[in-house]
């Protein structure tokens, strides 16, 4: 295995020295790679029993990787630390559903409110997995995390998006590659209303591309077509008459307008 460079091992020290200066911490956990290592640091930093691994939970997120992110902190291999899954309840924002372009910023508004309701009378600090690559886009939820004053040592240490699978895999995570991911909500232009329905068929979609061995995607309800990104080496998958008429067939069957396919590569998962 690689080990990490000079300039890596420098941000993971400064990683470590930020992560000491909170003393006791609750990590906003997704699953995801960043937040895993994030876990996995904190634990490493400051030991298990002074972090708390804090999952909102919802129907943004497929039961499946709910399930498979709680195992990998409470699990028999995992991390180890406290874990609490978090009940919400997106569907009941108006704020959100109405899906304006501001909607990314509504709702980490509700769901740090949430965390934070969590650890009243605690003296966690509430860390987030923001990357600094993260800083360089136009992400609405950041304003969100600045006004809670959320922590975001990872970007405090200037670690970016490959930094950290470099260090995840180094450490030993087993979601070091695992393609990133959004709540499905991503996938609803503005300003589409975002419903149950519309979700569960989204969801539904992707699963289909997942059994088809398309790990990353994302499948995009439009007005004039549906839009599947997929990773470049899976571009030809799709693109065969053959595949391309059965998943035209398989989405009208989950209930989506008939539409052309606008199958196109995605350059990061």
């Amino acid at each position: 295995m690689r080990m990490p460079n000079g300039e890596l091992k420098d941000k993971e020290a400064r990683l470590q020295a930020l992560l000491h200066s909170y003393g006791k911490v609750a990590v906003a956990y997704s699953g995801g790679v960043d937040s895993s290592l994030l876990l996995r640091m904190a634990c490493d930093s400051l030991g298990p029993e002074q972090v708390m691994a804090l999952h909102g939970v919802s129907c943004l997120t497929p039961e499946a990787d709910q399930k498979k992110a709680a195992e990998a902190v409470s699990g028999s291999n995992g991390i180890g630390c406290a874990y609490r899954a978090i009940k919400l309840t997106p569907l009941e924002w108006p704020e959100f559903v109405t899906n304006t372009e501001q909607r990314c910023y509504f709702c980490k508004k509700r769901i740090y409110g949430a965390l934070l309701d969590e650890l009243t009378n605690t003296n966690h600090v509430l860390l987030d997995g923001t990357n600094s690559d993260d800083l360089q886009t136009d992400r609405p939820g950041l304003a969100a995390i600045r006004e809670f004053s959320i922590q975001t040592p990872l970007a405090l240490a200037g670690l970016t998006k490959q930094d950290i699978r470099t260090l995840a895999r180094h450490k030993g995570l087993a979601n070091w590659d695992q393609p990133s991911n959004s709540c499905l909500a991503t996938r609803i232009p503005a300003p589409q209303k975002i419903t149950a329905i519309l979700l569960k068929q989204i969801m539904k979609a992707e699963q289909y591309l997942h059994q088809k061995g398309i790990t990353a995607c994302r499948v995009k309800p439009g007005i004039i077509a549906i839009t599947i990104q997929v990773a470049s080496h899976d571009l030809e998958k799709l693109s065969l008459g053959s595949n391309s008429l059965e998943l035209t067939e398989y989405l009208q069957h989950l209930g989506f307008t008939p539409l052309p396919l606008d199958v196109r590569v995605r350059e990061h998962f």
